[in-house]
């Protein structure tokens, strides 16, 4: 060692030398410490093939998932059958009283003594299916009356033939017409005599089967 020389006593160089050193010592060990602290931390290396591995297969994603799922064939689920058709439609049967419309008409309101008012009737299914009916001459009748309703002056079926039937098939608001002339004058059963009549109202009424329509009114005048 070499002696320390200077102004101040060599009792002072030595302490400062040891005081040196000693904080070298504790710099140097405190390093050694910390190297030996994180070193400890490092991650141990993989090997190279489980590295590859990882790397060439990563964990599929949410979406990945999600994605098989709803691609797989869901069960099949139960349904209804569908319901058989409707059976066709039957036969037409018979027309009941209640949607058989009958209508009286009269050409004009007004008739002149002498005139052959033309009278006729409408016959309709009102109801909302095709029906049969017959509606031959048998069954048809125009009647006029006299303005109370109470005296039958005039029938059709008086001096026109009724036998024969007309078997319909009557649609729906389907309408038939039929009509004649009439000369103005009386009439009686087997188109006995007649005469004629007067100036007046007069009531037109048409008949099917019994089923009657409602009055119509007309005129004679001079």
């Amino acid at each position: 060692m070499i002696e320390p020389t200077g102004p101040l006593p060599s009792t002072v160089y030595w302490r400062r030398r040891i005081a040196a050193i000693g904080a070298a010592l504790v710099t140097l060990l405190l390093v050694i410490w910390l190297v030996g602290m994180f070193g400890s931390d490092d991650p141990q290396p993989q090997p190279a093939n489980a590295a590859a591995a990882s790397s060439s297969n990563p964990p599929p994603s949410i979406s990945e998932t999600a994605s098989a799922s709803s691609s797989t064939t869901p069960p099949p689920s139960e349904t209804t059958p569908p319901a058989p058709p409707p059976p066709p439609p039957g036969p037409p049967q018979p027309c009941p009283d209640d949607v058989i419309g009958v209508v009286a008409k009269a050409n004009k309101p007004f008739y002149t003594i002498g005139d052959q008012p033309e009278l006729s009737m409408d016959v309709a299914n009102n109801g909302p299916v095709p029906c049969i009916r017959d509606i031959g001459r048998q069954h048809r009748e125009l009647t006029v009356l006299s303005a109370d309703g109470a005296t039958l002056l005039w029938s059709s079926n008086h001096c026109l033939a009724t036998a024969g039937s007309e078997v319909r098939v009557m649609q729906p608001k389907e309408i038939f017409n039929y009509g004649t002339k009439w000369a103005g004058s009386t009439s009686k059963p087997g188109c006995g005599a007649h005469t004629r009549l007067g100036p007046g109202d007069y009531l037109l009424v048409a008949k099917l089967a019994g089923k009657a329509s409602s009055p119509v009114v007309f005129r004679l005048e001079n």
